[in-house]
């Protein structure tokens, strides 16, 4: 009898267990798209409704928008000034977007660091413990922004990437059983550190857990990435590599390079 063959959702799962329970309702990364949206409409924080039902609604989320920005550089009394209407235009309008949350032993403890950016310009807002660090910068400085509050941890210690081919139905291919035990046995090792990152490009879907999961680990053997690629010609695959925060960088920068020139 043949047994069972692996999911490709369950090993991703396996490796993003920890922020999976830590961070469970974490949002999207395209939470807040909207190209369309005017300036007006970014001024007084949404369209206003002309229904007066919506009034104690409407009222309630203005209080809270004024509060979030007077805990801010971007505007005061809930208005916003010129340095906060850039930063909020590309929270809606951006089409470069990235969600970094991780869980770690040696701090920090928990990051959900969020970035945007046009294509000119880049923002990033990271919530981290008793801190929000954020950064506005050239559109270029957006991978930097995006790994910096990433632990340092050394190059994983494996010998090679461990690859596995998967169907349609995301089941890993007949024949490969002895590399999803490696695979399983690495994800199972001691762990320091976990991220998800989910990654939007000019339209074009970089990352996203779990069908299109990438999932940092960081191990007593170093820090590894494993990712579910779309090789665009029906053949879908899984792979577990060593990996480090400038590999990192440099994926994010590839991906972006990769959605200018699909851009039409």
């Amino acid at each position: 009898m043949m047994a069972e063959r692996t999911a490709a959702r369950e090993l991703l799962e396996l490796a993003a267990g920890p922020v999976l329970a830590a961070m469970p309702d974490r949002d999207p990364v395209d939470r807040l798209y909207n190209p369309d949206v005017s300036d007006h409409d970014i001024l007084v924080h949404g369209p206003v409704s002309d229904d007066p039902a919506d009034l104690v609604e409407e009222v309630e989320r203005h209080v809270a928008w004024a509060a979030w920005i007077d805990g801010t550089p971007f505007g005061q009394d809930g208005e916003l000034n010129e340095l906060g209407f850039e930063v909020v235009s590309l929270m809606l309008r951006g089409s470069v977007r990235a969600a970094l949350c991780g869980v770690f032993d040696g701090g920090p403890e928990t990051a959900d660091i969020r970035c945007y950016a046009d294509g000119e310009r880049a923002f990033m807002m990271g919530s981290l413990p008793g801190r929000t660090a954020i950064h506005l910068a050239d559109f270029d400085e957006l991978p930097e922004m995006l790994v910096a509050e990433l632990p340092e941890v050394a190059f994983g210690a494996a010998p090679r990437a461990i690859w596995l081919s998967v169907d349609d139905d995301g089941l890993v291919h007949n024949g490969q059983e002895a590399d999803v035990w490696a695979m399983r046995e690495l994800l199972a090792r001691p762990r320091s550190g976990t991220a998800v990152l989910d990654m939007l490009a000019f339209g074009g879907l970089c990352a996203e857990f779990p069908d299109h999961g990438f999932v940092l680990v960081d191990t007593d053997l170093g820090r590894y990435a494993l990712a579910s690629l779309d090789r665009g010609d029906g053949r879908r695959q899984l792979v577990l590599s060593p990996f480090s925060r400038g590999m990192l960088r440099d994926w994010c920068r590839k991906m972006i390079d990769l959605g200018q020139e699909e851009m039409p």
